[in-house]
């Protein structure tokens, strides 16, 4: 082992949890690129009450019970997974490490795992989709049907086994961080970022190094031939210069359902008729989510509303989770809760800044060893088993305040 192997090597073992993930990479961004991440919407309200709602829900253990071996594993619409976790779509991977979007999906696949791969990634669909281990595709409509439409129709093709309709992101979030910081997926250099961002790129010279070895200009190959006043479409347009949604209407829903072959599910439901109506129009599934925060500031935290959208759809669709998920604990509540499995994001993210592939590798395990550990503590032998008599009060009062 060569000494930046070891290096690299030492980095992850100093990582124990999500907040050391997080800080670790932090020292490695440049500012731009960890604020994008991290941050959320306006006022980062519903970001926070994301993890708050998590706190402060409280475990009801079963004393005097040893379990040897709790298991984990589970079954979401045809996938067998090891755990019931699966990587988020997250776009912009590939700026926070070069392995980008293909070492989350690897990384996924290594753990035993599903990876849902973002229209928005720094690698075309085709070649996430080659990456082996089971995946779904999310689509957004990018304020165009036809290309919404071919983006699916691509999924398809290349082999993807879902596909994931994002009903939330009608503009961009109003990310402040991100205009301030001069963010954006279109990271080609000119002389008006190459001065704004210049001063915290030389700051993260292991990351400008890895940038430029990774060729620097590119943009999103997935929607190249999308553009905006004669230019590639960049994450600011979809805030600023909008002329339509860029989120599937229900009508676009109705076509997904009429040809996908496959499981198909709807994310971004935080409201029992938006479940009752993707139910309705032949979803499979739903996700829970807020988009991490990252949408409406002011939405409630996803795990304050799981409880009434479970018990509306009952078993007529898959329920799913994202947004706060911080350890293999929230994964447990969130079971308890009415979700079958949930999706990270900032995760695997963090993950993949501290060490590329490896260390969603290592990230992805340490979730797996806290479920295991605090399954122990519960008394509970199965992630089947759970259910809001494992948590006391099932919801307290509060869970949802800013």
């Amino acid at each position: 082992m060569n000494i930046n192997s070891r290096i690299r090597q030492r980095r992850l073992e100093a990582v124990l949890n999500y907040d050391d993930a997080r800080a670790a990479a932090q020292k490695r961004l440049p500012k731009a690129i960890f604020d994008y991440v991290d941050g959320g919407a306006e006022d980062e309200v519903t970001l926070r009450r994301n993890t708050k709602g998590f706190r402060d829900l409280s475990f009801e253990p079963k004393g005097a019970t040893w379990i040897e071996q709790p298991d984990l594993k589970t079954n979401i619409l045809g996938l067998e997974l090891s755990m019931p976790v699966l990587t988020a779509p997250c776009g912009g991977m590939r700026l926070v490490h070069p392995e980008g979007d293909l070492g989350i999906a690897a990384a996924a696949a290594q753990a035993g795992i599903a990876h849902v791969a973002t229209s928005a990634s720094g690698y075309t669909l085709e070649e996430i989709a080659a990456t082996p281990g089971p995946q779904w595709f999310q689509a957004y409509r990018f304020s165009n049907q036809e290309a919404m439409r071919s983006l699916v129709h691509r999924a398809k093709a290349a082999g993807f086994e879902g596909l994931v309709a994002t009903i939330d992101t009608s503009v961009s979030g109003n990310r402040e961080k991100d205009f301030r910081n001069g963010f954006s997926y279109d990271m080609r250099i000119n002389l008006s970022n190459a001065l704004r961002m210049a001063p915290q790129m030389l700051r993260r010279p292991e990351w400008v190094y890895r940038y430029m070895r990774d060729g620097m200009p590119f943009q999103l190959p997935n929607t190249a031939d999308l553009t905006v006043d004669g230019k590639p479409m960049e994450l600011t347009e979809m805030i600023r210069t909008g002329k339509d949604s860029h989120s599937p209407s229900w009508e676009d829903i109705a076509w997904m359902r009429a040809n996908w072959d496959g499981p198909l599910i709807v994310k971004g439901i935080l409201g029992t008729a938006d479940a009752l109506t993707a139910a309705r129009l032949g979803a499979d599934g739903i996700i829970v989510s807020n988009h991490g925060g990252r949408q409406l500031d002011g939405a409630p935290a996803s795990i304050a509303v799981l409880p009434q959208i479970a018990a509306a759809v009952g078993d007529t669709v898959t329920v799913l989770l994202d947004s706060g998920i911080r350890r293999g604990s929230d994964v447990l509540k969130a079971l308890s809760l009415g979700a079958k499995a949930v999706l990270v994001g900032r995760l695997p993210a963090w993950g993949l800044a501290v060490n590329g592939q490896a260390g969603v590798s290592h990230i992805l395990e340490i979730t797996r060893a806290e479920m295991i550990r605090t399954m122990r503590l519960l008394g509970c032998p199965s992630v089947q088993q759970l259910d809001p008599s494992w948590l006391s009060g099932h919801i307290l009062a509060g869970a949802d305040a800013p």
